[in-house]
């Protein structure tokens, strides 16, 4: 084979050369663009089709052929891989063998597959010795890919670094009485910039959604009114088991882990229900992921109000200490776990929020945008609340200033019978904290309110650029005109910023009050200029595909039930919460 020649016996079928074709075309003699072409065609993805057995070609063979097909099919090949538990030592291999194919790579999904289990484990919750077996899979896969990537040399690689996700869960997650497409082992991976490359994710996740159910019998048995089979998916959190040579056991530090500062991005994804430890995840944080630019924390309350509370402890005391000084975005969404899932099982599962959460999140979220650039905080932060935290700690004389470019709000209203003019109030609050973010671009606030057959919905953005400042406030037909005192508000905003007066306009929403019902107020997303900060263009194609599979009640309400241990929480410290939850016995639930 000549080594500028085009190898007619490496091409698929259909791009064979008939009989009146020269066998061999002078490759060196195309233009470039032509070449490229050929190659993107050959390269080519195959339609997805709904056999789940079907496999897509292996592309990466034509890079055998010449270094120019080497370059190209192993940029396309290694530009975003799935990583199983089980290839991660082909991977590490791969990448020693020649470790510029680094440069290549921008999204890598690391799927760690833990251990079958039968019925009737799917009713309870794993013993020790599964929790043990997961947490050794757990440990030896993140350390494996960080072993890897830690070889990246960004002046041999270049800068741009790669973009991780992370899940975990067993196949038997999804074959008893849960089926759940986004879950299944063959779910095609699409980065979030590229949702739209063959097989089309809503094509995709339309397929599954259709075929997903919950059985309420299973193996004889009616599903549990705990929620049992919920708690199982999801879990107990996966944390990082000490080595042999670790004799004093785990103590949430993990030592063992190499800085990788390739990881400029960090995902997970509410599809994936399993999560991290947070004094694990606090541990990655803090000795690995040292150049992490951005961090998309999605994640489904807990079934187990002890383990959700856990979790909300873990995150104020172990995992926003643990965040690298490089961060520049943070996006936290909580959401309730789908109402399809909780049938006939005991209200209130997967739904609850805590009261320590909700009292701890307006002041810490607040001392964390002081230090971001972009910043969605969780839905149930309460936003007034939030933004007087701000305000307080901007006009402290100790503080450097806010580096805040671009923040979302979600405002949840607490008076049904005054919605309308509470959003008002916190719009008008906002402003008073926009006075003191000097690199304020958009600040964008929405609030929606189901009751009976309707749905208000309101959104307000504030947008500086170019010299020039403007507000939008959006509101259900017929159209009305901006509150007088959000105008005076925010002119005061503009002038600072720009010098200039204020521009706004008033945008209608183009559903009707039962269009929007019918959503269960996710309708609103598709109108959200920051909707990427608040969750990935993946996240939101799924929604849009499971509008009534989410909705039946807000999914992200910060309601609670009527609880006497939730609203004693609301005063607890972290220390008094952190010594109840050690003294619990190890199978205590609420």
């Amino acid at each position: 084979m000549q080594k500028h020649s085009l190898c007619t016996a490496s091409l698929p079928t259909n791009m064979q050369p008939t009989s009146t074709t020269p066998s061999t075309t002078p490759w060196a003699s195309l233009p470039a663009e032509i070449r490229q072409k050929i190659l993107s065609h050959v390269g080519l993805p195959i339609l997805w089709e709904r056999n789940s057995n079907q496999t897509p070609p292996r592309v990466a063979r034509f890079a055998t052929i010449c270094r120019e097909w080497q370059v190209f099919f192993e940029a396309c090949t290694f530009r975003r891989l799935v990583l199983n538990t089980e290839n991660l030592e082909c991977f590490n291999m791969i990448i020693r063998r020649d470790s510029t194919r680094l440069r290549y790579t921008r999204n890598i999904w690391l799927r760690i597959q833990l251990p079958l289990y039968p019925c009737p484990k799917c009713e309870v919750p794993e013993d020790e010795f599964e929790k043990h077996s997961n947490n050794v899979i757990f440990t030896y896969s993140i350390r494996s890919l960080l072993e890897t990537l830690k070889l990246w040399d960004p002046a041999k690689h270049g800068a741009k670094g790669l973009t991780l996700m992370v899940s975990a869960m067993s196949p038997d997650d999804t074959s008893h009485r849960l089926i759940i497409g986004d879950m299944q082992s063959n779910y095609p991976f699409h980065p979030a910039e590229d949702p739209d490359i063959p097989p089309g994710i809503a094509d995709v996740h339309s397929y599954y959604h259709r075929r997903s159910w919950c059985f309420l019998v299973h193996d004889g048995h009616f599903a549990s009114q705990q929620g049992g089979h919920i708690k199982r998916i999801q879990g107990t959190p996966l944390r990082f088991e000490p080595t042999r040579n670790e004799t004093d056991g785990f103590n949430g530090e993990y030592t063992n882990l190499p800085a990788v500062p390739m990881i400029k991005g960090l995902v997970m994804r509410k599809q994936h229900r399993r999560e991290i430890d947070t004094r694990s995840l606090a541990c990655l944080l803090s000795r690995s992921l040292v150049s992490l630019e951005w961090f998309r924390l999605e994640r489904i309350i807990h079934a187990d109000i002890l383990q959700q509370l856990c979790f909300e402890l873990g995150f104020q005391t172990h995992l926003l200490p643990s965040l690298p000084k490089t961060l520049r975005q943070f996006s936290f969404v909580q959401w309730k776990i789908p109402s399809g899932e909780r049938r006939d099982v005991r209200s209130g599962v997967g739904t609850v929020v805590t009261p320590y959460s909700l009292a701890y999140l307006p002041r810490e979220m607040a001392k964390l945008s002081q230090r971001l650039e972009r910043f969605c905080p969780p839905w149930q932060t309460d936003t007034a609340a939030f933004l007087r935290s701000m305000i307080k700690l901007e006009k402290s004389p100790v503080t450097a200033g806010s580096s805040l470019k671009r923040i979302i709000l979600r405002f949840v209203p607490t008076r049904p019978e005054a919605s309308w003019r509470d959003f008002e109030s916190v719009v008008v609050l906002a402003a008073k904290a926009a006075l003191l973010l000097p690199q304020l671009e958009v600040i964008e606030l929405w609030a929606t309110r189901l009751e009976e057959r309707s749905c208000d919905a309101y959104i307000f953005r504030y947008i500086h650029s170019l010299g020039r400042a403007n507000i939008v406030w959006r509101s259900p037909q017929p159209a009305t005109e901006i509150p007088p005192r959000i105008i005076t508000t925010w002119n005061e905003v503009a002038v600072k910023h720009t010098h200039s007066a204020l521009e706004h306009r008033v945008i209608p929403f183009s559903e009707t009050r039962g269009q929007m019902f019918d959503s269960g107020g996710t309708f609103i997303y598709k109108h959200l200029l920051l909707k990427e900060l608040a969750f990935d263009r993946i996240t939101q194609i799924i929604l849009e595909s499971e509008i009534f599979y989410w909705h039946l009640g807000d999914p992200n309400d910060a309601s609670i039930e009527d609880h006497p241990i939730l609203r004693a929480l609301a005063t607890c410290t972290a220390e008094d919460l952190a010594k109840c939850i050690e003294e619990l016995p190890a199978e205590a639930t609420w």
